[in-house]
């Protein structure tokens, strides 16, 4: 859809594309109050990096895609033991935002513009580990998807693995925020966001489990949880004009004289 569309845009219609880096706050927000009881979440920091497309639809209005690494996680403190189980998950990020531009004024190198963005948000998670820790010594784990073996291999002491049954790997969510277009010099524009991101989907579904192996007294664990993400990052990106990039090429395949 995205190539046709750029293929039916007139001449001179440019699009910005460019890499990205940002920091994120998490803070774990549970579906049911009876878990708040049992599990005081803390906020934890972590990174995105990727890239970023913004492509004019109509006079103000962009359309804004991004790809990127993000780096998350959720230390939870367990009320009745005292163990505080400090995860850090990796997912794969697709926000696909609609993005409403306006002028602000100008400057030496250009427009400086400003820009509300609105839109879902796609994520994928590929794995992660934590570390449980207590008055006594940690153990640090990795995560597994799916059920736990009926013969489980040999662990190392300190080290075990925690086996995740019905996670909800593919997540949704929904993004808004604020930022600016600050041209640096022609064609290359820095954008800057402030974004708040709210989680749509469980890390698992309803009756997932978490089961750590070997056993840690007093762990437990609830995948009834959610993100609440406030981000800030900055693109460095260069414009492209399409039309022209491709004029001339030809994706037909010319036959051959006989």
């Amino acid at each position: 859809m995205i190539t046709n569309f750029l293929y039916a845009q007139p001449k001179g219609v440019k699009y910005n594309i460019g890499p990205k880096a940002g920091f994120n706050v998490y803070k774990s927000r549970f579906q049911f109050k009876d878990d708040e009881l049992v599990f005081d979440q803390k906020i934890k920091m972590g990174y995105q990096i990727g890239g970023t497309f913004d492509m004019p639809l109509k006079e103000a209005i962009h359309f804004a895609a991004e790809f990127y690494y993000s780096r998350k996680g959720k230390e939870t403190f367990i009320t009745e033991s005292g163990l505080t189980n400090d995860a850090v998950y990796h997912f794969l990020e697709v926000p696909v935002l609609l993005r409403f531009t306006f002028v602000a004024s100008k400057v030496s190198s250009g427009t400086l513009k400003w820009h509300v963005d609105i839109g879902p948000s796609m994520s994928y998670w590929l794995g992660g580990k934590g570390n449980l820790y207590g008055d006594g010594p940690s153990t640090e784990y990795k995560i597994k998807f799916g059920d736990m073996p009926a013969t489980l291999p040999s662990f190392n002491a300190g080290e075990a693995t925690m086996y995740i049954s019905r996670p909800n790997r593919l997540q949704w969510g929904l993004m808004a925020g604020a930022g600016v277009n600050y041209p640096i010099y022609k064609g290359q524009v820095v954008f800057i966001d402030i974004r708040a991101a709210f989680g749509g989907t469980n890390l698992g579904e309803h009756d997932a489990q978490a089961n750590l192996v070997p056993q840690v007294l007093g762990f437990s664990e609830s995948l009834d949880v959610r993100f609440l993400e406030f981000s800030i990052s900055a693109a460095y990106t260069f414009e492209v004009d399409w039309v022209l990039r491709f004029k001339g090429k030809s994706t037909v395949n010319k036959r051959k004289k006989s």
